[in-house]
């Protein structure tokens, strides 16, 4: 069995600001400009523009600008005033906010992997980027932003999980009590109020010391993980009925003709979960793995736009999955 089918997705979010110019409360719009085409020039020589989507505030629709907000890349309110910019590249695992309540947001994220080591690919990348634009920081105080209050490291830990067998056991509020005197907050992800089996682990307000977090939020993640694990091989052996469940939702991903976005993650996590249990065959688990990435509604538009295709993004996906999986069955 692999943990990694329990950890869908690990993210890491660094907040920073350039010490030349003024935080954005106060920024004026060509000093904007500026830094944009500053920033931008330097994540392209570290090869992060090459093959990204770019989202600029300025020519979006505002169910794609509700959208990023609620993928967590975009928290500004004042998006008239600012317009930022949101560069995805899904090669690299990274997306980058320009001019949002900070000059720049650095969001790392890996599927499947590690707290820790995600940590460590942002911080990577956060060093590289200081060497060249200069991340306002004081010795006493750390990493700066508009509210000295918040001031420190300006960084977000949140780890989504398939965490279907003790939602079917209903141990779910354990983890949640858990969680919460640990000081995380455990809710469904992606704002989820239907029925799904996902959910989201996170920071809450200002980290203080990001080492202790990460090593604390991967110890409960590992916690979480082993109970999940744990649970799954006492139902596959005591339970017909969530064996049957899995199995219906592996069917579900092969024949079904449309699949809106948070059921199709599910139905991805319920194949990860067959493949770990070994009650599938033919299917190479980090493809699968990648399907969280490629599915999701903003990459399924990309693809519309570069097939020149007015196809429905339910059925584009329905489409997406099934093409995926017959290529993984017939190799």
């Amino acid at each position: 069995m692999n943990k990694s089918s329990v950890i869908m997705k690990s993210e890491i979010s660094l907040r920073r600001n350039l010490s030349d110019y003024n935080f954005m409360l106060v920024i004026d719009m060509d000093s904007c400009d500026t830094m944009k085409s500053q920033v931008e020039e330097q994540l392209d020589n570290l090869g992060y523009i090459k093959d990204s989507y770019k989202y600029d505030f300025k020519n979006m629709k505002s169910t794609d600008k509700d959208y990023l907000k609620k993928q967590g890349y975009i928290s500004s309110i004042y998006y008239e005033d600012v317009m930022p910019v949101v560069i995805m590249n899904q090669d690299k695992k990274t997306v980058f906010t320009l001019l949002d309540d900070d000059h720049i947001n650095i969001i790392k994220y890996g599927l499947g992997k590690d707290l820790k080591e995600v940590y460590e690919e942002a911080c990577d990348i956060e060093e590289l980027l200081d060497e060249k634009l200069d991340f306002a920081f004081d010795i006493d105080i750390g990493y700066l932003t508009d509210d000295i209050f918040e001031a420190g490291s300006l960084m977000k830990a949140c780890v989504i999980m398939d965490l279907r067998a003790l939602e079917y056991s209903k141990k779910i509020e354990d983890i949640k009590k858990i969680a919460k005197y640990r000081g995380y907050e455990f809710k469904k992800a992606y704002n989820s109020k239907d029925k799904s089996c996902i959910y989201q682990l996170s920071t809450t307000g200002n980290v203080i010391d990001p080492e202790y977090t990460i090593s604390d939020m991967q110890l409960l993640i590992n916690s979480i993980c082993k109970k999940e694990m744990d649970e799954r091989g006492i139902l596959l052996n005591g339970n017909p009925e969530f064996k049957d469940e899995i199995l219906r939702s592996v069917g579900m991903l092969r024949y079904s003709r449309v699949l809106d976005e948070l059921e199709g993650l599910n139905k991805i996590g319920d194949l990860l979960i067959a493949i770990d249990l070994n009650i599938v065959e033919g299917y190479e688990f980090e493809k699968i793995m990648e399907l969280v990435d490629t599915t999701s509604k903003l990459n399924l538009e990309e693809f519309k736009k570069e097939n020149n295709s007015n196809q429905n993004i339910g059925v584009l996906r329905s489409e997406v999955i099934k093409d995926v999986l017959e290529r993984q069955v017939r190799n």
